[in-house]
């Protein structure tokens, strides 16, 4: 757990200073948050088991992350997204296509 945490940081700040030296992509931004956001649940899971049926209570803190964790993890497909992202980086062809501004909206 403690490994995942420090990787989660260095991850974090290297992409912080690639973004401040102009060296980041969209890419390696989407990726690194995936994989911040894959981390960070394996990591608040492996507590929550840890601390056997007290886990999943929210009288402790570990509770309390896995409830803040998981909705980051899935919020609005954003794992996925992020995935999508780098995957378009790194092949060269889109799973997903912005829709087209020339449709007038219904309402």
């Amino acid at each position: 757990m403690l490994g995942n945490i420090q990787a989660m940081n260095l991850v974090g700040w290297r992409l912080c200073r690639m973004c401040e030296n102009g060296k980041m992509s969209l890419g390696q931004a989407s990726l690194g948050k995936a994989w911040v956001s894959a981390r960070a649940r394996e990591t608040v899971a492996l507590g929550r088991e840890l601390l056997g049926g007290n886990g999943i209570v929210t009288d402790f803190l570990v509770g309390k992350a896995f409830c803040d964790f998981e909705p980051f993890h899935t919020g609005e497909g954003s794992y996925d997204i992020n995935n999508l992202i780098a995957a378009r980086e790194i092949t060269g062809f889109a799973s997903f296509k912005p829709t087209s501004s020339a449709h007038q909206s219904r309402l």
